[in-house]
């Protein structure tokens, strides 16, 4: 009987003491995210019933695809929080802007994390994030997987409107002739490799005489504006959006024409070694792009909302 009671008074104790501890949450979170403004705010606070001793808090910008070397992250060390107390903070992005991560046109979520170093015991760990959908976006960046030297077109044994890549975010790759500028067209090959002069992240595909046209139907939202990164080093190129122009546009890509289909063409660039590298933008209701070219490489093919 007796050992039965101290039993009891050791588990009562137990409870009370698991009970008796901080439990930090996201209460609030907004966030203003347009071409001048940056920023978000978030109330943060300590639902439990005991103090809470120092903890860090992240304000992330989820990018995708994720920049190498500057990801988009605003830190605050809090030196304790007491129980029933809250705090807001505010993170501004905008000076964190960066070729790297493109301007923080890749960020498409802004996530909260509370105690992400696990520095404070509480009663529930489950609670310490909160996320900010700015919009939905679906991109194809050739991997790894596809591995460097996969081949489509010709050598491959594809013909005109083959798909060859459906990404798991529903974009689905097809493969098609490549138009030359007087009349006529040729089907030879792309290839997934690393470029000859930096650009994009990572491998890239290299469409020699051949288009690729990207169907952003499967994606699950409204697209509304569809971004890529290229290089060029030589030859001219065929730009096509919503099956629109017909024939195809085939030329200088800075002068393509704009709008195409009702969706207007942006097209920027700078020099490299041996020719130009940039971004080709998309405005409007996207459903279709078709391009390539000659001794012409593509990477980070982004459908946003």
């Amino acid at each position: 009987m007796k050992r039965m009671k101290v039993l009891s008074f050791i588990f009562i104790l137990s409870v009370a003491l698991v009970g008796c501890a901080p439990d930090l949450v996201v209460k609030n979170l907004d966030v203003t995210w347009n071409a001048v403004e940056k920023k978000a705010r978030a109330e943060i606070a300590n639902i439990g019933n005991k103090d809470a001793g120092t903890f860090m808090v992240y304000f992330n910008g989820d990018e995708d695809p994720v920049s190498p070397n500057h990801r988009p992250q605003v830190r605050y060390n809090i030196p304790g929080l007491a129980k029933g107390a809250a705090i807001t903070l505010d993170a501004d992005f905008a000076p964190l802007a960066h070729p790297d991560n493109d301007y923080l046109r890749n960020v498409y979520k802004i996530t909260v994390l509370v105690d992400p170093k696990g520095m404070v015991k509480e009663s529930n760990e489950n609670n310490n994030v909160k996320e900010f959908m700015l919009r939905r976006k679906a991109c194809i960046d050739f991997g790894p997987p596809p591995p460097a030297g996969t081949l489509y077109g010709s050598p491959a044994g594809n013909v005109p409107g083959d798909v060859v890549m459906v990404a798991p975010n529903g974009i689905e790759m097809f493969v098609y002739d490549f138009r030359w500028m007087g009349g006529g067209g040729t089907f030879n090959l792309a290839r997934v490799e690393m470029p000859p002069v930096p650009f994009g992240t990572g491998q890239t595909i290299n469409t020699n005489n051949l288009n690729l046209e990207f169907d952003f139907s499967g994606v699950g939202f409204p697209v509304s504006e569809v971004e890529l990164q290229y290089l060029d080093l030589g030859g001219f190129e065929n730009l096509g959006v919503n099956g629109q122009p017909v024939p195809i546009y085939a030329g200088e890509l800075s002068a393509a024409p704009s709008p195409i289909a009702g969706v207007n063409v942006s097209v920027t660039s700078i020099p490299v070694p041996g020719g130009k590298t940039g971004t080709v933008v998309l405005t409007g209701a996207v459903q279709k792009l078709r391009i390539g070219g000659q001794e012409f490489w593509i990477d980070n093919v982004c459908a946003k909302e």
